[in-house]
């Protein structure tokens, strides 16, 4: 009898158990359509319980260890390899591929990996990222309100994951028609 509860919940009631996972491989540039800072950064989002479940959004906080400045940056789509592949040029009006960000359904006992674009949320007109300086970001996740008694006694938010990079030398010109800089990532990532 034990072991069909026990086998009832672990493939049944359990609750959704979802982590996040964030690769070293994390990119910024810049959108030429606006003032927009972007950080591309590829992330897995797992689900070790039975049940589906949903992350609504993600949300990035960037601090510029030598100015102390911090800004918010908000997941605003999703890109695929074609991204990285292509450039924009705004003279043509070519755009690199990218899809608008929707909440990610992860079914239970499985995972979703790709590439969120983060772009800066607001506009102090100066720049948070700038060539040969050093960042702490935190990344965190947003999940919907548990619904019932018994998910609101045992839900519980996956922790936020804070990574350290140094940004290498940058030609802030060249981030404007498609190159990225790639992040070295000294901690927090893997």
């Amino acid at each position: 009898m034990t072991g069909s509860i026990v086998s009832l919940w672990e493939t049944t009631l359990k609750q959704p158990e979802i982590k996040l996972y964030v690769s070293e491989n994390i990119q910024y540039t810049r959108d030429p359509y606006g003032p927009f800072e972007v950080l591309a950064v590829p992330v897995t989002i797992t689900n070790s319980g039975a049940r589906d479940g949903a992350v609504l959004s993600l949300q990035l906080e960037a601090k510029s260890l030598a100015t102390g400045q911090i800004e918010k940056f908000k997941s605003s789509y999703v890109a695929d390899a074609q991204y990285f592949g292509s450039r924009d040029d705004v003279a043509e009006r070519l755009k690199r591929p990218k899809t608008p960000f929707a909440p990610i359904s992860v079914s239970g006992r499985s995972a979703f990996t790709g590439t969120v674009l983060f772009y800066r949320s607001g506009s102090s007109g100066k720049n948070l990222i700038e060539p040969a300086s050093k960042l702490e970001m935190t990344l965190s996740v947003t999940l919907p309100a548990p619904s019932g008694w018994l998910d609101k006694a045992l839900a519980t938010d996956p922790p936020a994951v804070t990574i350290k990079a140094d940004v290498p030398t940058f030609f802030p010109g060249a981030l404007l028609s498609g190159d990225n800089a790639p992040l070295q990532v000294t901690s927090g990532a893997f």
